[in-house]
């Protein structure tokens, strides 16, 4: 039986060492596997890692930019505001001119004219007597105008309302009021 025994010994010995290097070769595989994933985990990782900074990135670059076309859009509106203030002081300036250069104005515009002198006159209502007594061509309506003047025949109508002159060419003198304002 020794034999038996020395064989089974043997077998057993044989089976354990065979069990070993199958243990060893699972560990080995094991840590293969494990070492391979966390590679590819610390890959996935620093992946979205930099998508995360690139989005981050972008994010904050148009943040930026929304805040820089924002500014600008507050800095032209206030801009604006400016012009338009300009605009009205200048509709209430010429409102109230003095009568010396509303005189001034209204003689040096009609000897500019080629009238016939029928046509007819109005002016603003505190100026009536005082235009009447200029001794000029055309005549003074009773009727009244808010600002600057008005000279009418049966077919035209000269429009010198000081409201509607700075309406009319403030599309050309917006350029240069805002470059005179805002000298950058």
């Amino acid at each position: 039986m020794s034999n038996l025994e020395n064989l089974t010994d043997k077998i057993l010995e044989e089976a354990k060492i065979q069990a070993d290097l199958q243990l060893r070769d699972a560990k080995a595989f094991e840590e293969e596997v494990i070492s391979k994933k966390v590679r590819e985990a610390e890959e996935k990782k620093e992946k979205m890692l930099e998508k995360a900074k690139f989005e981050a990135n972008l994010l904050k670059e148009r943040i930026v930019s929304n805040a820089e076309v924002n500014r600008r859009n507050e800095l032209l509106n206030g801009k604006q505001k400016v012009i338009d203030q300009v605009f009205e002081k200048a509709k209430e300036k010429l409102a109230h001119l003095p009568q010396e250069e509303y005189i001034a104005f209204l003689k040096n515009t009609i000897s500019s004219l080629h009238l016939k002198g029928t046509e007819t006159l109005k002016v603003k209502e505190e100026y009536i007597e005082t235009v009447k007594n200029l001794g000029l061509s055309l005549k003074v309506s009773e009727d009244s105008v808010t600002s600057g003047f008005e000279i009418q025949d049966e077919k035209i109508s000269l429009n010198y309302n000081f409201n509607d002159m700075v309406d009319f060419y403030r599309e050309e003198l917006v350029k240069d009021v805002a470059s005179t304002l805002f000298r950058e």
